[in-house]
């Protein structure tokens, strides 16, 4: 992926604890809204590299992310998996204009 930011997201359609997808190039990036914070993250489960958010609807429990196919749970803020191992590929986010 690129160095740079890109403008994938208006903040006002992000829900808090609820995950969304967008497509960029070839990859899906996830993004998260927890506690007034955006995390992103490329959406596939380490594990056996499924979707985690939307599609098989991956379940997000305070600050955390089970993945729906075979319950590994990822903390969202560090990409760490707590019951496995492996770690989500976090993205850095900057807010910019309500963007």
């Amino acid at each position: 992926m690129m160095d740079e930011f890109i403008n994938i997201a208006e903040l006002s359609e992000l829900r808090e604890s609820k995950g969304s997808v967008r497509k960029f190039e070839d990859e899906e990036i996830a993004l998260v809204k927890l506690n007034g914070s955006v995390l992103a993250f490329i959406n596939v489960c380490p594990h056996q590299h499924t979707p985690l958010v939307d599609k098989y609807g991956g379940q997000i429990a305070g600050e955390n992310l089970t993945c729906p196919m075979h319950g590994w749970t990822f903390q969202l803020k560090s990409g760490k998996c707590i019951n496995g191992s492996g770690k989500l590929r976090m993205l850095d986010v900057k807010i910019e204009s309500g963007q």
